[in-house]
């Protein structure tokens, strides 16, 4: 009987086949032996499970149909074509979209899958919190966004949030240089020792103006309150903003796909422009101050 013999082991010896080897296969399970082995007993070494699910056909038809179910991980996704499944075509088979099924309807007629297709990268954490987000639950958690607020904002392409963000956020720098310049000319950072911090600030605290001390206060409440209020409602601001551009696209695109990658997924040279910005231009703006 002449079949496949790769991956396959002798069901009396456990043995793996190779090309010359003399195999045969029994005649109610398919079971595959050593002619030898076969004739060696008389019979299939698996004839006890002859007639009960664990016969040897049934078994490889039950491992078959588990791997079939592994390779599609979800029913969440979807055959009918949307613009911008190019992107995950060719991509590992890995769900996508968090679990969401495909033609779940996010907001005024945009699906999960359309969504999907504008996100682009980190999909299967957005999409989940769009169909969790609404008008009357504003709020969630995104660390990026607590850590680089401004950067966060640009790279996903809310630009005009990304320059208020960036605009306080210089404004809370620059109010707190003062206080930080005066640390500088009083030596504070060539401090190595953290025992020695409490001992600088009681021998020095009579050199720093209170004005400057309210002024840092201020700047860093500033700076803290606009990271938190962008780690709270950026995800929400990300659904407002994502679906307003798919429902544009949509109907105004002639490239639905191409526009879907324009105005979506992520910029990076938008995140390091936006941390340069923050990190370099309050000390710019100090020199004409």
């Amino acid at each position: 009987m002449s079949l496949d013999k790769s991956n396959k082991s002798c069901a009396l010896c456990h043995a793996p086949f190779f090309e010359e080897d003399d195999v045969v296969y029994c005649p109610v399970c398919g079971a595959p032996h050593h002619r030898d082995c076969y004739n060696s007993i008389g019979h299939c070494a698996l004839e006890e499970a002859h007639g009960t699910e664990n016969q040897y056909d049934k078994l490889l038809e039950k491992a078959k149909h588990t791997d079939t179910k592994q390779a599609a991980p979800a029913d969440t996704q979807d055959d009918t074509y949307t613009p911008g499944d190019e992107i995950f075509q060719n991509l590992p088979p890995v769900d996508f979209l968090g679990g969401v099924n495909a033609d779940y309807v996010i907001e005024d007629g945009v699906t999960a899958k359309e969504a999907r297709n504008f996100v682009i990268t980190n999909t299967q954490r957005y999409i989940p919190k769009f169909k969790q987000l609404s008008k009357k639950n504003k709020s969630s958690w995104n660390f990026l966004a607590f850590f680089f607020p401004c950067e966060w904002l640009l790279s996903r392409k809310m630009y005009k949030r990304g320059i208020v963000v960036g605009i306080f956020t210089i404004i809370a720098t620059l109010v707190s240089l003062p206080f930080n310049n005066t640390l500088l000319n009083l030596g504070f950072f060539d401090i190595k020792n953290n025992a020695d911090i409490m001992n600088f600030f009681a021998s020095n605290l009579a050199n720093i103006h209170w004005g400057t001390l309210l002024a840092a206060f201020v700047g860093s409440m500033l700076d803290f309150v606009l990271r938190i209020v962008v780690a709270i409602l950026g995800d929400y601001w990300y659904r407002c903003h994502a679906i307003e551009k798919i429902k544009e696209i949509k109907e105004t695109s002639d490239n639905i796909a191409e526009d879907f990658r324009k105005h979506g997924g992520v910029s990076l040279f938008m995140f390091l422009i936006g941390l340069l910005a923050v990190q370099n231009l309050p000390a710019l703006i100090a020199l004409f101050i």
